[in-house]
Parts: C-alpha cells; sequence; structure tokens
C-alpha cells in the first residue's frame, strides 16, 4: 500500500497530464471508495497472477488473470526503473520511467474497474445517468 501510494504521488509529479482518467470511479459503491483500495486491488492482482480465484466468480478470474500478470510485471518494472533512476539523478525523470509509469498507470487502471466490477455491482452509465435525474428534479424541487 506504502509503495502504490509513493508510485501514485511520483506519477503526479512525474506525469501528471498523461495519468489514466479514473472518471468510472464515480459508479462504484461509495463503501468501495476508500484510502486503502489501491492496496486491496494490488493483493487481488497478485492472487489472480499467482492463480487464485475471486470468491466464486471463476470466470471474472480466468478474464482478469492475464491483465493481473501484465499489472504484476510492469509494476516490476516501475520499481525498476525508480531504482535505476534514484541510483544516478533524482532531480530528472528519464523517458523510459515516464513510459514505464504510463503504462503501470493505465494498466492499474483496467485493473480497478475490472476488478471492482467483479466483486461488486457497479452502475451502467443508464442507471448513473436516472440517478443525476432523480438529483437534479430533487434539487428543483427543493427550489421551489
Amino acid at each position: 500500500d506504502n509503495v502504490l501510494n509513493i508510485i501514485n504521488q511520483i506519477m503526479d509529479e512525474c506525469i501528471p497530464q498523461d495519468r489514466a482518467p479514473r472518471d468510472f470511479c464515480v459508479k462504484f459503491p461509495e463503501e468501495i471508495r476508500h484510502d486503502n483500495l489501491a492496496g486491496q486491488l494490488w493483493f487481488g492482482a497478485e492472487c489472480l497472477a499467482a492463480g487464485s480465484i475471486i470468491m466464486n466468480r471463476e470466470l471474472e478470474s480466468m478474464a482478469m488473470r492475464p491483465l493481473a500478470k501484465e499489472l504484476t510485471r510492469s509494476l516490476e518494472d516501475v520499481r525498476g526503473a525508480l531504482r535505476d533512476q534514484a541510483l544516478r539523478d533524482l532531480n530528472t525523470y528519464t523517458e523510459k520511467m515516464r513510459e514505464a509509469l504510463r503504462h503501470f498507470d493505465v494498466l492499474f487502471a483496467e485493473f480497478e474497474l475490472s476488478y471492482v466490477s467483479a466483486m461488486v455491482p457497479v452502475k451502467s452509465p443508464r442507471e448513473y445517468y436516472v440517478q443525476q435525474e432523480v438529483i437534479v428534479l430533487f434539487c428543483e424541487t427543493v427550489e421551489r
């Protein structure tokens, strides 16, 4: 969890405009959105990559396994690039490191959506739109 937080801080500094979009997170239930979600996702990725199955979700587990394996490899690439960078110059970010961070960020965002969608019901775009409509109607009613 700590390593992921540090990598997120580095990505915010190194590739702020190149971060993978995470707009889908608004569709997650409130109880899922918390500070240590990344650590839980990472644990899930490592378990899937090692061959485990998500609680009674064999098909989803098999479908996510290649992504989980690629994600774990990508984190190792990022850690290697950061280690090399730390031994050279702490004040600059090489293109190799930026690319490793971009790739990891995209994979982590894809895994986050896939994993959370497999674990809990995530609202469809239509359900989200209807919820927004109800909110607007409620606000207009209160305003009147």
